[in-house]
């Protein structure tokens, strides 16, 4: 009973000294000075030189913004392999994680090396896809696995919630109402890996196309491969997004004391909003109002390119301290475990969202208090869905190559090759396949994804 109390009603941890406060925020000052003095100090040197180089202090002035972003990045991310207590949930988090440096980096090396662009997007290109793909894990992960989220749904199809399973116009003219359970959840994934396979079938194509000079970024032509490949990753990936949201909505107030609705947003600010930032300054190339720079020797191509690969060194900063809120290392701590908060990482707004995430042991008491409320998004949560807790954690290298192999997302492409129906066909038809066909079954306690 003591652990369902809440932390309000227990004495408030010992305030640290100054100095102990200073050296756990010594790290954001570090980045905040990098910041306010070195990058204005890299731009105004170059502007009051004889001889101004403007190229030279982009690059330097991105190269101190992705230092800042590995040091807040890198350190979240140590963080969570050294506090590894809910390996099926937390391995998929590193994953999100991880696409913040990879942006920066990758997008200071165009800047450097603008002549291999194009390879050097190779790895951002794919990795986005994976990250999509890893945040749908993610959301499984957190109620219980695959087993339990396909009870979950099916308790909600019992209760006649089969609007959460039907589609809005212009989709219902050719998608037909998906109904809650085993085949809802495999059509989000089934439309989430659609998304890995293009972006990983476009990719090699355009390393093939570039070569021969008909891939043609950035041009707007009918005879080059970019615009037509462009509308069908953009096809794509909003199907994606809305399979992804559609999955959202279904479970999201299951998962409210997780806060998933900031993690949603920084997923969605990385993915979409690059991508879209992308194609508004390739439209702005194209018709003119992007143009050469003679005196740089850069072609209106580059200028753009650069303008992309600037812009995300810029943005990837923000992402990177969006994410020490979004996704704290705190919330998967054991609620026995006792932590200092003043100083971390997270600061107040971390603290009252550590102290709701420990009381999600009371989930599956609110239907009896939700009131109205309940008839129309009830919870139908229990006990035995929450994701597996470690009380000690795992060691560092164990936690590191756990959340590195993507073991479930290649199986569930090979599985879902054929089609969902198929699968969900054969999942229902006995002696032809069993459940565990379809996803892997566990003792009692255990996640279904397993920790790879």
């Amino acid at each position: 009973a003591a652990s369902l109390l809440p932390r309000e009603a227990e004495s408030p941890p010992p305030q640290p000294s100054f100095v102990v406060a200073f050296y756990k925020h010594l790290q954001k000052i570090f980045v905040f000075l990098i910041l306010l003095l070195m990058i204005p100090f890299t731009i105004i040197s170059t502007a009051v030189s004889r001889h101004p180089n403007w190229e030279s202090a982009a690059f330097n002035s991105a190269e101190w913004m992705v230092f800042c972003t590995l040091l807040l990045s890198i350190r979240l991310i140590v963080l969570h392999l050294t506090h590894w207590h809910m390996p099926d949930v937390q391995k998929y988090v590193v994953r999100i994680l991880w696409m913040v440096p990879l942006y920066s980096i990758q997008s200071w090396l165009s800047l450097r090396f603008h002549e291999a662009r194009l390879y050097i997007d190779t790895l951002r290109n794919l990795y986005e896809a994976y990250v999509i793909c890893s945040f749908v894990y993610y959301l499984i992960a957190l109620l219980g696995g695959q087993n339990a989220m396909v009870e979950m749904l099916e308790r909600k199809r019992d209760m006649h919630l089969h609007h959460l399973g039907e589609h809005t116009f212009p989709l219902n003219l050719f998608f037909p109402p998906w109904s809650l359970g085993r085949e809802f959840m495999l059509q989000c994934k089934h439309g989430v890996l659609q998304y890995v396979v293009a972006r990983t079938v476009t990719t090699l194509l355009t390393l093939f196309l570039e070569p021969l000079e008909l891939y043609g970024e950035g041009k707007f032509n009918w005879n080059v491969a970019y615009p037509y490949m462009t509308c069908a990753l953009n096809a794509s990936v909003m199907y994606a997004l809305y399979c992804l949201v559609k999955l959202f909505h279904a479970v999201h107030y299951e998962l409210r004391h997780w806060s998933p609705l900031g993690k949603f947003l920084c997923i969605k600010g990385v993915v979409f909003f690059t991508w879209w930032q992308g194609v508004l300054i390739y439209f702005l190339k194209a018709h003119g109002w992007i143009r050469d720079i003679r005196s740089w020797n850069l072609t209106a191509s580059d200028v753009a390119n650069g303008l992309i690969d600037y812009c995300v060194c810029v943005e990837m900063v923000l992402f990177a301290v969006a994410h020490m809120y979004a996704f704290p290392y705190t919330e998967y701590l054991p609620p026995e475990e006792e932590v200092q908060y003043q100083g971390d990482d997270i600061s107040q707004d971390g603290q009252q969202q550590r102290q709701s995430t420990s009381l999600t042991q009371q989930a599956w008491q609110d239907n009896s208090s939700l009131g109205e409320h309940s008839a129309t998004v009830p919870s139908v949560m229990s006990p035995s869905q929450q994701p597996r807790a470690l009380q000690r954690p795992m060691r560092f290298k164990d936690a590191f190559w756990s959340s590195t192999v993507p073991e479930e997302t290649l199986q569930d492409i090979h599985r879902l090759r054929q089609g969902v129906s198929r699968v969900v066909s054969q999942a229902s038809c006995p002696g032809e396949v069993s459940l565990t066909a379809t996803s892997k079954t566990f003792p009692e306690g255990e996640n279904d994804l397993g920790t790879n």
